[in-house]
């Protein structure tokens, strides 16, 4: 089994920015891409329809950010704009950021259905699903 991580891209194309390696750590609010340390995930664009795993990347790091200005330092390299949505809010306590790796495209699918796991991640079976162009 494989996770694919699901990322939104109805405003910034952030999965593009992944793949052009303009984008190195994908961030969340809760630490929930943890536990997927030192694993290679695929990567799914949601935002415009049905999501679609574009490209897959081990995540090799994970930081948790603690002040504006240690986020400071980061967002460059995290495509965050600023004063945008995902930009350091006034009431945000940490922010976590995981280093994308290895960054690889695959053939472009949707993820089945029937196996999601809430909207952040799902896992499904790698040879019936990924098609990488290694």
């Amino acid at each position: 089994m494989i996770p694919i991580i699901f990322i939104n891209c109805s405003r910034f194309p952030f999965i593009r920015k992944i793949m052009r390696f303009l984008k190195l750590y994908e961030t969340r609010t809760r630490n929930m891409l943890g536990s997927f340390l030192g694993q290679r995930v695929l990567l799914a664009e949601t935002g415009h329809g049905r999501p679609l795993v574009k490209c897959s990347a081990v995540i090799s790091e994970v930081i948790a950010i603690r002040s504006r200005e240690e986020w400071n330092k980061y967002r460059k390299a995290c495509a965050i704009p600023a004063r945008s949505q995902y930009d350091w809010k006034p009431w945000t306590k940490v922010k976590w950021l995981y280093r994308l790796t290895d960054v690889q495209p695959v053939d472009p699918f949707v993820p089945p259905e029937d196996v999601r796991h809430g909207r952040t991640w799902m896992e499904c079976h790698l040879e019936k699903f990924l098609l990488c162009r290694y």
